[in-house]
């Protein structure tokens, strides 16, 4: 490998991994609300919060190849 800038052949190749992760939380189910309501009454609103703060989560991994010169620097 011959670095583009000084034309050096002293390059170093390294992988760089990032993982990345995203949550999704649940709040007041409506629907649960609404059977609650249904079959306790007015205290039965509160069932629309069984499972809130709850959630799922996906995590992706990315790598990525970087060439870096000993002699000038670049990173390509």
């Amino acid at each position: 490998m011959i670095c583009p800038k000084c034309g050096s052949n002293h390059v170093l190749t390294e992988e760089i991994s990032e993982t990345v992760t995203k949550e999704k939380v649940k709040g007041y189910g409506c629907i649960k609300g609404c059977l609650g309501f249904l079959i306790f009454s007015v205290p039965g609103i509160l069932c629309g919060l069984c499972g809130a703060g709850k959630g799922k989560s996906k995590s992706k991994t990315k790598t990525k190849v970087v060439h870096i010169c000993q002699d000038c620097g670049r990173q390509f």
